[in-house]
């Protein structure tokens, strides 16, 4: 399953475009994504990663640690990001993800900055 999120990190994160057919491979129509307190369904989660899009030139998302059971994987990982701005910010993360029928259902989230600007505290679940 890491290799799944990897590809899922790399593929809808990191890559620069905005591709919601790359989205509905990896993530269930009835996807819920709980970040900071905030739910997202998967229309919002488009738009959120849509909103991703016009806002960060560049992502790169490095793995700490992860842990699996069954169909659930939990990660630990930081997201550098470059902001279309021009400043940085540094994001530490930790997921519990639900897969099921090779898709992701469920996304619970805990999200904080390490480093930069304060005011993207929220970027994960900006829309």
């Amino acid at each position: 399953m890491k290799h799944f999120i990897q590809q899922v990190f790399s593929e809808v994160l990191e890559n620069p475009a905005f591709d919601e057919l790359l989205i509905e491979k990896y993530f269930s129509k009835d996807y819920i994504q709980l970040v900071d307190r905030q739910q997202l369904n998967y229309q919002e989660f488009v738009l959120h990663i849509k909103k991703l899009k016009e806002k960060v030139a560049e992502q790169k998302i490095e793995f700490i640690s992860h842990a699996e059971n069954s169909n659930i994987i939990f990660t630990h990982h930081v997201v550098n990001s470059k902001l279309k701005d021009g400043s940085f910010v540094i994001h530490k993360v930790l997921a519990e993800f639900t897969i099921q029928n090779n898709k992701i259902i469920r996304c619970d989230e805990l999200t904080v900055v390490l480093e930069g600007n304060q005011a993207e505290k929220n970027l994960g679940s900006e829309m």
